[in-house]
């Protein structure tokens, strides 16, 4: 396997995940998470033994977590493979830079879309997501909006109802992506 894309599934509820070449999905999932899309099985089902789901036994602060933490341990005997944390939860980011030390190549990312090649926005999306970014840059941190749906209609007005709900959508998850914005308990954190 050349890729072992790891998902919190407590945190990515519904995350749609598409067939990539030569990877492995180890699905977690919470034990107070009862029903699964069956979409979400259906897509699945055709990656056969490539696809694991993973039940964590006990509740508790931070317990899929360390079973994600594990895993990432035992599949680290695939030398050269990438290893992908599939979350929002920045709380994995200093296990990532620590395992980095050592050698193993591991990403935390925050959509399916970042196993493959790095997304690149648009030209004329790109001038509106660095407009975006330099203006939030201006504003006092706390006066910035603190969840995505307000970041979304900040983005909105500013280029006044001119870019659709889905080249918002993209110009946010660039922020996440670029690391300039980051989510823990559903409140957005600026990390400039």
């Amino acid at each position: 396997m050349k890729k072992i894309v790891y998902i919190d599934y407590e945190n990515m509820p519904g995350v749609n995940i598409e067939d990539v070449e030569e990877t492995k999905f180890l699905i977690f999932i919470g034990q107070n998470q009862k029903k699964l899309p069956t979409e979400t099985i259906v897509k699945m089902q055709p990656l056969g033994e490539r696809v694991e789901w993973i039940t964590i036994s006990g509740s508790g602060r931070n317990a899929l977590d360390f079973h994600i933490a594990y895993y990432l341990a035992k599949y680290n005997v695939y030398s050269g493979a990438t290893h992908y944390i599939l979350s929002k939860d920045a709380g994995y980011d200093p296990l990532v830079k620590h395992v980095a030390r050592f050698g193993q190549k591991v990403k935390r990312i925050i959509t399916p879309e970042e196993i493959k090649e790095k997304a690149v926005l648009a030209p004329e999306l790109a001038q509106k997501y660095a407009k975006a970014i330099e203006i939030l840059k201006k504003q006092d941190k706390i006066r910035r909006p603190k969840t995505r749906k307000t970041l979304s209609s900040s983005i909105e007005t500013l280029f006044s109802s001119q870019v659709s709900k889905e080249d918002t959508d993209l110009i946010v998850e660039h922020m996440f992506r670029e690391r300039f914005i980051e989510e823990k308990n559903k409140r957005i954190a600026y990390m400039d």
